[in-house]
């Protein structure tokens, strides 16, 4: 199949993560695949992801071209998609993107038209959590079905002992993210009482960096695998997600999640692979200090974590699901 997505931008984040795995896994199998970013910008985050060799391009430079499957990645990609010659088009939803803008400004009613301009146009929907799945029907009318991420586990996996510090993952950048700053917080209390020290790191700034022992600005594969992996926990808290890839990759490398979070993360099983409690301080400081004092515990979940990065965490399952998808 010749296979083309849009992506609104280049910039490193977890959902072009896991857009480059789609990408570079299809190719692999044989397909003809494109990435369309219509600013043009060189990627500049090949490190921060890995080698890939899927060709990144303009619009204009796809002027007479015509593909079997076009794919919309964002809610901005969705107006413009149809202007590429396709077959057969879809829109993968890997967050609800409305929310992450405040109630009725600009940006939440441009994402929220989105999912209607998608349905009206015929698109099939493809979303990676079982709420986005819920609020797609209910809000939007639309049917989309679920589909899992993995994690490439020659990227992500066991490398090194565990040291005596919390790696703390994300930043405070929109909405649906940790806008009361419960991570830093937790973290910051946690270290005043254990002594313990505060790593941490994310793909932008934001204002708790200064707050940490040692802060990773988009980190590479390499780093990444050594933090997850030398952690005792990742500490994360974030209101709504559609998957996060910082636990999971985590739990790849062996090490369980202390999870604050309303809505997402279908991967993360309160005692089985995390300790997960809603979006709130009080919760999130008693589930890390579980963490911190219970060793037979944190032993407990990271054996989870590893169980189930077996079992839930390989792409090859997930890439047959998409070939039957878009063929």
């Amino acid at each position: 199949m010749r296979i083309v997505y849009c992506t609104p931008g280049m910039g490193p984040s977890g959902g072009m993560r896991v857009i480059f795995e789609h990408c570079t896994r299809l190719k692999a199998r044989g397909h003809d695949v494109t990435i369309i970013n219509p600013s043009g910008n060189s990627p500049t985050l090949w490190e921060w992801y890995g080698p890939m060799d899927v060709p990144v391009v303009r619009n204009v430079q796809l002027q007479n071209n015509e593909f079997d499957v076009c794919v919309a990645t964002g809610a901005s990609t969705v107006y413009w998609a149809k202007k590429v010659q396709a077959k057969r088009y879809f829109y993968f939803v890997q967050m609800m993107e409305h929310r992450f803008s405040q109630n009725n400004t600009q940006g939440y009613h441009h994402s929220e038209q989105s999912y209607m301009l998608a349905r009206q146009q015929g698109m099939t929907v493809i979303t990676i959590a079982n709420w986005l799945q819920e609020e797609l029907k209910e809000r939007f009318g639309i049917a989309a079905e679920v589909l899992p991420n993995g994690v490439n586990q020659k990227h992500f996996y066991p490398d090194g002992k565990k040291q005596n510090y919390i790696l703390v993952e994300g930043d405070d950048r929109n909405q649906a993210k940790d806008v009361e700053g419960i991570s830093w917080a937790v973290a910051e209390l946690l270290r005043q009482k254990y002594g313990i020290a505060l790593y941490g790191y994310a793909a932008l700034e934001h204002k708790y960096i200064d707050g940490m022992d040692e802060f990773f600005l988009r980190p590479d594969v390499d780093q990444m695998r050594k933090l997850y992996s030398g952690a005792l926990f990742l500490l994360k808290a974030s209101r709504l997600e559609g998957r996060a890839c910082a636990p999971v990759e985590a739990m790849c490398c062996g090490t369980a999640t202390a999870r604050g979070i309303i809505s997402g993360d279908d991967d993360l099983i309160h005692g089985e692979n995390c300790l997960r409690v809603g979006y709130d301080l009080r919760a999130v400081i008693e589930q890390a200090e579980r963490m911190i004092e219970d060793d037979g515990l944190r032993t407990k979940l990271e054996r989870g974590c590893k169980k189930y990065a077996k079992h839930h965490l390989q792409w090859d399952k997930i890439v047959d699901r998409l070939e039957e998808m878009y063929g």
